[in-house]
């Protein structure tokens, strides 16, 4: 990912959002604590248009219907001496003149009887049905207020809520809403089909038991959550049976372990997420049991590890690819991605023998750096963001190592089964139904060895140590040392 541009605040950032009007023009919907900053991001540099103040606070959200954008916030500050406006909606149609904007508290009918003024919420979803989904709002316990913005959209009307647990974020696709319960610390799957009764269908525990975010492939067969905690995964559970959802891989950014992530937004076959200290991380998901890192860039290079500090969002749905970052301090940032396809492999060593596994066998790609070490089933699944040429490397003690060429191949997902041939195991009678042959045999002191191609040779002894290793230049090769057998 490349720097493009970028635009700083005196306020600090939150969350983000983007639109795109009906000339193709960009822009990014940035929130600030003192509110929203809207920023024509089409050309070489950022230009801000217009300033909409609101509530001071740290949490913001904004998503957009037509040309409106609908705007949150949560908590303001003790301080504040502007109102809190419940719902913000502005007219996106109006950047180039004078500012079009209005704020709406609704009146929340209780079940029980009675009503509740809405006046701020945490985060907001608008599906693609034109229904808004206001999540932690200061009504009922905080779960999923339900908005009609397809009908009217500058006069919404309150159509139903789910009120089961508090709902940090959310998103919706048909008739489903896949619900952060953050506090809970699981992802609430809600039937939203009739939006005046809706109803739990599943739930699922995520890693670090504080679920702040969810998201939905776009076949709706996975979904990622991303927890927001320290040392916290974006994780990718299978979805497509609710009565049995298992996790498929979870995965953290290279460039920090400890590091916190925040949000996260499938884009195609990649997964597009925010982490605090550590930028923005594009996860290719293609095949969502083994995610690989194809691509990061770090907006906030001053801070590090586990803070609340760096990058809060990041937006990738432009048409030109372009992904908006919204950093607390440093603000606008307009990135470049290169959406590279991973490369994957699964591997099984066995022993040659009898076929059984070989668990903790050392394997170790000389180009690409991967290393890793086979599980009780003699498996280990290996991806890079590379397509090149490569080296493996396969040593167990016991058994005679071997060195492989092998090429990664961009969006495959390779099997590769190596066989083992324990030492104890080569002796003249095995030697005689070899492909390769030794003379004379049993040997001592000097040998030949015929029937290699050219490539690469290994010498190991009986107790496994390697002893040399080469390049066959010939169709044979002559060893003169010292060592027996």
């Amino acid at each position: 990912m490349t720097l493009l541009g970028s635009a700083s605040y005196m306020n600090d950032n939150n969350d983000i959002w983007g639109y795109t009007d009906s000339a193709g023009v960009e822009y990014a919907l940035v929130g600030t604590t003192a509110g929203v900053s809207i920023v024509d991001v089409s050309g070489v540099n950022p230009v801000k248009k217009q300033f909409i103040q609101g509530p001071y606070s740290i949490w913001r959200d904004l998503k957009t219907w037509d040309h409106y954008a609908y705007v949150v916030h949560d908590a303001p500050f003790v301080w504040n001496t502007v109102p809190e406006h419940g719902l913000l909606i502005i007219d996106l149609d109006s950047v180039n003149t004078t500012p079009r904007f209005k704020n709406i508290n609704f009146i929340i009918p209780k079940a029980g009887g009675g009503a509740d003024t809405l006046k701020r919420a945490h985060n907001l979803y608008i599906d693609e049905n034109g229904y808004c989904y206001l999540f932690g709002a200061n009504v009922g316990n905080g779960g999923a207020l339900i908005f009609d913005v397809h009908t009217d959209p500058w006069n919404p009307s309150y159509v139903g809520i789910f009120d089961d647990y508090y709902f940090h974020d959310g998103m919706v696709r048909g008739d489903t809403l896949w619900g952060s319960a953050v506090y809970q610390g699981f992802a609430a799957i809600v039937d939203v089909s009739k939006k005046d009764s809706t109803f739990l269908r599943a739930m699922q525990t995520t890693p670090s038991s504080f679920t702040h975010n969810t998201w939905v492939s776009d076949n709706n067969q996975v979904l990622f959550t991303t927890d927001e905690r320290t040392n916290g995964f974006l994780t990718a559970y299978d979805v497509s049976d609710l009565s049995n959802i298992s996790e498929l891989d979870r995965i953290q950014t290279s460039l920090s372990t400890d590091v916190i992530p925040h949000n996260a937004h499938v884009y195609g076959q990649w997964v597009i997420t925010s982490y605090y200290t550590s930028g923005v991380q594009i996860v290719d998901a293609k095949f969502p049991e083994l995610l690989v890192e194809v691509g990061y860039y770090d907006t906030s290079p001053a801070f590090s590890g586990n803070g609340f500090n760096g990058n809060w969002g990041a937006y990738p749905y432009f048409e030109s690819e372009k992904v908006i970052c919204s950093d607390i301090e440093e603000g606008l940032v307009v990135l470049e991605p290169n959406y590279v396809e991973a490369s994957r492999v699964h591997i099984q060593v066995i022993d040659s023998t009898g076929g059984t596994p070989l668990v903790n066998t050392s394997l170790s790609f000389s180009e690409s750096g991967l290393t890793a070490t086979t599980n009780l089933d003699g498996l280990v699944d290996l991806g890079t963001h590379l397509a090149i040429s490569d080296t493996l490397d396969i040593q167990l003690t016991g058994y005679v190592g071997q060195t492989l060429p092998y090429q990664w191949l961009a969006g495959d997902f390779d099997t590769l089964t190596i066989e083992l041939v324990p030492v104890t195991n080569i002796g003249a009678e095995e030697w005689s139904e070899k492909v390769i042959k030794i003379s004379p045999n049993p040997s001592q002191g000097s040998f030949r060895l015929a029937g290699l191609s050219e490539g690469t040779y290994r010498l190991v002894n009986l107790t496994g140590t390697l002893l040399e290793k080469g390049v066959v230049q010939g169709e044979q090769i002559h060893l003169q040392q010292h060592y027996a057998h």
